[in-house]
């Protein structure tokens, strides 16, 4: 499988508190790590609280730089696109979709916004892109015009889905998607990316503390141990024959898995991406 982005020897040191007589203390939220996301692929990145799954997400969407090593996107240095450029290939869905969403902008106006600082597209043709993104996602039209808080929490999140999506980026970072919403709602928004990943050729890095989820949704895990990466391996070597002590108290600590079967259905058109 072919590499679309790698991680070289990434680390990010934050120098924090000091003082009049005191200098700052340094924090490595990441040490030297290194890893392959191929097209196509899942791949989950866990670990507790602190280890550093969301520094290194932000270092992949470039809005961090690491303090040394290097990230490459189709083999070029990702610095080496324009901001731009490379927001168009590389989009973040985040945890919470009610903080992430802008309250004062109806949904036309959110998911379209990727395509306005891109200057693509006439309004006609950015209002068709937003109603048919909108079909795929069982969201009727009638909600361009809605606001945030006129939504449930799995509509907001659907709409933090489409916003990422607009652009048609290469990667999607997905950062705890999904531990914001309800049980049930969770297995909907799943099972939908797992849809819109075949019908969209769509490569995710998923960030999840819940491995029950990760079991599901994706091919390779890599765990983050205070800033180390300390192993990688496909989904069912993780699972069964973990490598580390940490890994297998991560394992251990795992809920049963979710309903994740609770979609209606299929994703009406969304055999096919938006043109």
């Amino acid at each position: 499988m072919e590499t679309l982005m790698q991680v070289h020897n990434v680390s990010r040191t934050f120098h924090l508190g000091g003082g009049l007589f005191s200098a700052p203390q340094p924090l490595h939220a990441l040490d030297d790590v290194s890893l392959e996301l191929k097209r196509g692929e899942v791949l989950a990145l866990v670990g507790e609280s602190g280890s550093g799954k969301s520094t290194l997400s932000r270092i992949m969407l470039g809005l961090d730089i690491p303090t040394s090593g290097s990230v490459l996107l189709d083999g070029k240095p990702v610095e080496s696109f324009g901001r731009k450029a490379f927001a168009g290939l590389v989009q973040p869905i985040f945890q919470d979709p009610y903080s992430s969403l802008n309250p004062r902008k109806t949904v036309r106006q959110l998911i379209e916004m990727p395509l306005v600082v891109a200057g693509r597209y006439s309004a006609a043709e950015r209002q068709r892109k937003v109603r048919e993104l909108l079909g795929i996602l069982r969201m009727p039209s009638r909600m361009m015009s809605a606001y945030p808080n006129q939504m449930s929490g799995g509509q907001r999140q659907r709409v933090a889905i489409a916003r990422a999506l607009i652009s048609h980026p290469k990667i999607v970072i997905c950062d705890e998607p999904t531990s914001a919403l309800d049980v049930s709602v969770q297995a909907q928004v799943l099972n939908l990316l797992m849809e819109l990943r075949s019908a969209f050729q769509l490569t995710y890095l998923f960030i999840s503390h819940d491995l029950a989820v990760v079991e599901y949704i994706a091919d390779r895990v890599a765990v983050l141990e205070k800033g180390k990466l300390v192993e990688t391996a496909s989904v069912k070597d993780l699972f069964s024959a973990p490598q580390t002590d940490y890994t297998r108290q991560l394992l251990a600590s795992a809920l049963t898995i979710p309903q994740v079967d609770a979609s209606p259905g299929p994703v009406p058109g969304v055999s096919r991406p938006i043109s």
